[in-house]
């Protein structure tokens, strides 16, 4: 919003005329109404300090995503090979803000920078006035301005960051990987960013990100951080309204969708230059929804209310479902997507692994703890002994590894157990099987006495433990006890 100030007759002056630097940049002040930091020179096209070119406070991510003092940001495209740099224009003065930029690339493998952006960036030490060099970039294209005065004193210097920008999403449609989306001509007048059909379960969650990273890391301790992706502003599926670091952006419907972000500069936080919107073009026809029923679960009484036990969704993968069950050898069971009637329930598919069918229904050979899985799209039903694996300190597993044979829960009977060796943060827990694709596909916690399970959801609340406390699972019970 736009603050109109009463100027001293001295800052009307200076208003009023354009000026030139030492470099011979020229700058018109007319526009020029409210005190703070612009982008300013050749590169961007204009020799105005017009309200949009302003940059907006920062927000560090690092601090629970709440703005910074002295830490500004702005996402503006960049003529390349022209000059520019930034313009503290404050009661009725201007002062050159710039930096002697170098390229910085993440250590592959760090711990501080791992979710950074995997790509050059530049970099550079903050240098004010007059002597302060001009900045440039190599190519034409948007960039992500980053400038921090270090006013709390915890960086090693003040300094500015430039990024280049190349926005893609991350989310249900690639296992929360990177999709670069495709982009029209850059001019700060709009650009268009388009993804087609993006395949989304039901309740997928996604968000838009460039460099395939979630922040840009300012320090090595890893004290500022500056966001790099777009969310809502508020939970639910996005109507326009995006935030930098904001809430992930949730589809209703599984199917194909298209997916579109446009930008155009624009005065204002840092999403106020952004808008999206994600239209479904088809509609899955894959289950949304998985039961189990039988002897070997819990009765066959397949009608809303009745014996049927819900499976559960994979993360990302649509059509693909789990559940872990206690059976017991000679109890028949099968499937079905639907809870209410018979007629579209199932054994095999066509194609079993780790059971047998028999007049009708599926049977393990032995008692068992087991995870049960259906890829209604591959006509796969697959059957085989459970394996529940820790994650983080608690669990001894440091690098989050699925296959660290010491993390894993020991089975007795119906339920699983494991004793923490460590204190945490987080219990994060999962089981590993034939169809999970990363850890987190098939995730689940204890919280307040139940398992609270991950499906197509965000991350679980974290849920701190301490060292040498006995986490146990019961599955057909749904507990989840810690003690």
């Amino acid at each position: 919003m736009k603050k109109f100030m009463i100027l001293s007759a001295a800052a009307l002056v200076a208003v009023c005329f354009a000026s030139c630097d030492k470099n011979g940049n020229t700058t018109n002040l007319d526009e020029a109404v409210e005190d703070g930091f612009y982008v300013a020179g050749e590169a961007t096209g204009v020799n105005e300090l017009k309200p949009a070119y302003m940059m907006t406070a920062g927000i560090n991510e690092a601090a629970d995503q709440t703005k910074r003092s002295g830490m500004y940001e702005k996402y503006i495209v960049l003529q390349g090979g022209k000059d520019f740099d930034l313009k503290l224009y404050e009661a009725g003065k201007k002062t050159r803000y710039s930096a002697t930029l170098a390229e910085f690339t993440p250590e592959e493998g760090s711990t501080i920078y791992g979710e950074d952006p995997q790509m050059a960036i530049m970099k550079g030490e903050l240098k004010t006035g007059d002597t302060a060099p001009a900045m440039k970039v190599a190519a034409t294209g948007l960039y992500h301005i980053v400038l921090d005065l270090n006013k709390a004193g915890d960086l090693a210097n003040a300094q500015i960051i430039v990024a280049p920008v190349e926005w893609g999403v991350r989310g249900a449609m690639n296992g929360w990987g990177f999709t670069k989306m495709q982009a029209t001509e850059f001019s700060n007048e709009g650009i268009t960013y388009t993804i087609k059909d993006a395949e989304m379960s039901k309740n997928g969650e996604f968000k838009f990100a460039y460099g395939g990273a979630w922040k840009i890391t300012l320090d090595d301790a890893g004290k500022v951080r500056a966001n790099t992706n777009l969310g809502n502003v508020q939970e639910g599926v996005a109507e326009d309204a995006l935030a930098a670091g904001g809430k992930n952006i949730k589809v209703e419907k599984a199917g194909l969708y298209d997916i579109t972000l446009t930008f155009k500069l624009t005065a204002g936080e840092l999403g106020a230059s952004y808008k999206s919107t994600i239209k479904l073009t088809q509609e899955s026809t894959l289950p949304e929804e998985m039961y189990m029923i039988g002897e070997g679960i819990q009765g066959w009484n397949l009608a809303a209310g009745g014996d049927a036990v819900a499976m559960h969704p994979f993360h990302s993968q649509p059509g693909q479902f789990w559940a872990i069950r206690y059976i017991e050898a000679g109890k028949g069971f099968k499937f079905s997507p639907i809870n209410t009637d018979w007629g579209k329930d199932f054994t095999d598919l066509g194609n079993a692994t780790g059971f047998t069918v028999s007049d009708g229904n599926c049977f393990v050979a032995e008692s068992g703890l087991y995870t049960l899985q259906v890829d209604y799209a591959g006509s796969k039903v697959i059957v085989e002994p459970a394996v529940i694996v820790g994650m983080a300190e608690p669990f001894g597993n440091a690098n989050w590894n699925k296959d660290l044979e010491s993390a894993r829960f020991t089975i007795n009977g119906k339920l699983a157990s494991y004793t923490t060796v460590a204190a945490g943060q987080q219990i994060r827990t999962c089981v590993v099987c034939t169809l999970s694709g990363d850890w987190w596909h098939a995730e689940f916690i204890p919280k307040d006495g139940k398992i609270v399970y991950r499906e197509a959801g965000g991350d679980p609340e974290m849920v701190a433990i301490e060292a040498g406390k006995k986490i146990t699972y019961d599955f057909n019970a749904g507990t989840g006890v810690v003690e």
